[in-house]
């Protein structure tokens, strides 16, 4: 696929000035989210008419606006999804990031100039995921942030499409799109853009309290050139929970190491100053080393960039001094921070009062140079600090002061509609045509005394549409060498303007309805038998159950989510399933596409269908039934299968992989939450799954899940049961109907 010279810089825009930030220090790009349906949830995001000025300025330099819609959908949300999907479009945005096949499909149907781009959320991590993305009209794809340079380059050779990789930020624990460690915990689905961060919190594991799974961020570092060689079309920048100041300070870093404007101490510097307005740690991750470590046990949140060494504590009357040497200028009312050991919050306060050290007059002062020794009043109630200490500088006021912007003035970019018009003037009134759309006022005209300046002054009045969506482009004028009252002229405007805006509303809502019209009704014929399966990576599990017992129940291996490279896992050799119709189950779009020519394909939860939509949109790709979501609601799991009935497949019992990662977190097997919910780490071919010690079960609803339509249910034993004699328990417990000790329910009777 031919690439461009140089990729574009996609900068965050989570906010207006965030957005207006990005542009002004060179990004190509910017990615942003409207109020509803955005992975970013809590961030500012945007109204509809802050993200038309957004675009209008993009336009008009030749900047391009990308908008997130990278949420689930449940199935009552599908008409607001068409009515959002719809603005959008109108909006002329420049393509739209997507992790719900169901919004993916009303696109392609109903919205077709829309560009379609994956989001990270989907977990494509391999040629195949990219491939069947293309195939389904995707023109970009967001990679998962786990991949080396290699599987880059290679995913971008092979796969048809664009792709997209994020160079800074903050990272997961989990791969991206299979985390419902927040939603089981609390409810906030980080699918659906809310989550609670629990990844991020201390837990109690072998070696004591530690953050196991904080991540330190994401930064490209020297790998930037060979990332550039890989040809990718979009390099990304996280953030849209950062300040505008964040977002300019690294947009401007990388536009100019991608202009080869920095040299290398220029480059240490500008990251120094980055970590003042936000830091943590740095890692790249897996880029070029497949066991690094990226985990920080021992600090959460904001840091800041490493100033010094506590070298003396100098009691005084009135409180005490912090000496040490500055590696950096400070300011007073700068930010400092001072890691405590023992604890992940380090202690933080602000330089309030500054002096030097060995200044007798004690003289305070407002800044001081980089290399100052320096001391600096601690707050009254500062903790126990020794010499030796690392001081941070958290907060520069001047950093903080370069990265400033001036955003366009409202209005100034408004996007418009042209439009043609006629006017003629009679004897006995004007008469305004556009299209369908004609007004008439009726007002008796006498000959103008200038005629030369009727043309003159009717355009100026047509010029003048104000605060409305419309802009003249053509206008032909009769006037017939007669004179209209600009105020006759102006109401003459004002009635087309307000009718032609009334006609497109009406047209806006007719189509809308005929979209919800012709949305999917997947036909269901239903045997009236009930069907249950049982999943599993290890067959032995089923050693204890009899004949008549196994009799009930269809097996279904384990094809693991991830599929880099080397096997993760147990994965049926293509040749033995091309022209099979034995039962096969996927659980990644990478899977789908290797084995698209099963004929008895299942999509397991993590392909996510949680509306009509994405039920249609796996048929559609040769899919026979699909596995709910776990982490979805009771209403939302019953309006499916009264849409789906046999083609819905109901998860009953499982111990949910609450996270999939690459990374091995700094903990035992062993952990439990702030809430002492006892947890596990179970090892799945390369990938680290955390579980609950506590199973899902949703055996005590399959009554009325039967009610709504369901007879397939299916019992995962993939993780967290290793003996056959326990497995058997579970089953014959679910068989007869019997609820399961110490289990829970997800979200079956929350909102998500």
């Amino acid at each position: 696929m031919k690439q461009s010279l140089q990729p574009e810089l996609l900068s965050p825009a989570g906010s207006p000035d965030a957005g207006w930030a990005a542009f002004h220090y060179g990004a190509d790009a910017v990615y942003t989210g409207l109020r509803r349906f955005s992975a970013r949830a809590e961030a500012v995001n945007l109204t509809e008419q802050e993200l038309d000025e957004l675009i209008g300025f993009a336009h008009a330099n030749d900047r391009k606006v990308y908008i997130t819609f990278n949420t689930l959908i449940q199935q009552h949300e599908l008409a607001d999804t068409l009515e959002i999907l719809a603005r959008i479009n109108n909006l002329n945005a420049d393509g739209i990031i997507v992790q719900d096949m169901g919004v993916a499909r009303m696109v392609r149907r109903f919205f077709p100039s829309l560009e379609l781009h994956a989001s990270t959320q989907l977990a494509v991590h391999n040629t195949a995921g990219a491939k069947l993305l293309a195939d389904i009209g995707f023109t970009r794809v967001v990679l998962a942030r786990e991949l080396s340079i290699q599987e880059i380059a290679d995913i971008t050779r092979d796969c048809g499409i664009e792709t997209e990789v994020f160079i800074h930020g903050a990272l997961c624990y989990s791969y991206s799109g299979l985390c419902l460690f927040s939603s089981h915990l609390t409810g906030r689905s980080g699918n659906r853009g809310r989550c609670a961060y629990c990844c991020r919190q201390t837990f109690e594991t072998e070696a004591g309290k530690n953050l196991p799974f904080a991540m330190k961020d994401f930064a490209v570092g020297k790998h930037l050139d060979e990332l550039l060689a890989a040809g990718v079309s979009s390099l990304k920048i996280e953030g849209r929970m950062k300040s505008p100041a964040y977002v300019g300070a690294v947009t401007d870093f990388y536009r100019r190491r991608m202009d080869r404007g920095l040299s290398k101490k220029q480059q240490l510097e500008l990251l120094t100053d980055i970590q003042t307005i936000f830091g943590r740690a740095s890692t790249d991750l897996y880029l070029k080393n497949a066991d690094t470590n990226p985990i920080d046990p021992t600090t959460n949140g904001h840091r800041g960039a490493v100033i010094g060494t506590i070298q003396s504590i100098r009691p005084e009357f009135g409180g005490h001094w912090l000496g040490f040497k500055t590696g950096r200028a400070l300011q007073r009312h700068d930010g400092l921070k001072i890691e405590l050991p023992g604890t992940q919050e380090p202690f933080s306060f602000f330089a309030t009062e500054i002096r030097l050290r060995n200044d007798r007059s004690k003289k305070l002062k407002f800044e001081v140079d980089a290399g100052a020794d320096i001391e600096v009043r601690l707050p009254e109630h500062h903790p126990y600090l020794e010499s030796g200490w690392t001081v941070y500088c958290s907060a520069s006021q001047e950093v903080r002061q370069r990265y400033g912007f001036e955003a366009p003035r409202p209005g100034t970019y408004r996007q418009r509609k042209l439009f043609d018009a006629t006017v003629e003037l009679t004897a006995t009134g004007i008469t305004v045509r556009s299209g369908q759309t004609e007004i008439q006022i009726e007002e008796p005209l006498s000959e103008a005394r200038n005629p030369e300046k009727t043309v003159e002054a009717i355009q100026k009045s047509f010029s003048k549409t104000g605060d409305t969506e419309w802009k003249v482009d053509q206008l032909g004028i009769q006037d017939n060498g007669l004179f209209a009252p600009a105020s006759v002229m102006n109401e003459a405007r004002r009635q087309l303007l307000e009718k032609m805006s009334e006609s497109l509303s009406a047209t806006k809502q007719q189509d809308h309805f005929r979209r919800m019209e012709d949305l999917v009704r997947i036909p269901v014929e239903p045997d009236g038998k009930e069907h249950w399966s049982i999943k599993l990576r290890d067959r032995s599990l089923l050693n204890d159950l009899t004949g008549e017992e196994l009799s009930r129940i269809e097996v279904v291996d384990d094809i693991p989510v991830i599929q880099r490279g080397r096997n993760n896992g147990p994965k049926p050799a293509a040749t033995e399933i091309d022209d099979s119709t034995r039962p096969l189950e996927v659980a990644n779009v990478g899977a789908l596409h290797s084995f698209r020519k099963c004929t008895n394909l299942t999509a397991d939860w993590p392909l996510y269908t949680l509306n009509s939509e994405a039920a249609a949109q796996w048929q559609e790709l040769g899919i026979q039934q699909m596995v709910l979501s776990p982490e979805d609601t009771g209403d939302n799991m019953k309006a499916l299968l009264r849409l789906l009935g046999d083609r819905a497949i109901v998860p009953i019992y499982q111990h949910t992989p609450l996270m999939i990662s690459a990374t091995r977190p700094e903990s035992g097997d062993a952990l439990s939450d702030r809430h002492s919910k006892p947890m596990r780490i179970e090892k799945s071919g390369d990938q680290f799954v955390l579980i609950y010690e506590e199973p899902f079960c949703l055996i005590r609803h399959i009554n009325e899940l039967k009610a709504a339509g369901a007879r397939r249910f299916r019992i995962d034993l993939t993780y967290g049961i290793h003996d056959a004699a326990q497995a058997a328990g579970i089953i014959r417990n679910l068989f007869a109907g019997n609820n399961i000790s110490d289990s829970h329910n997800g979200n079956y009777a929350r909102t998500l």
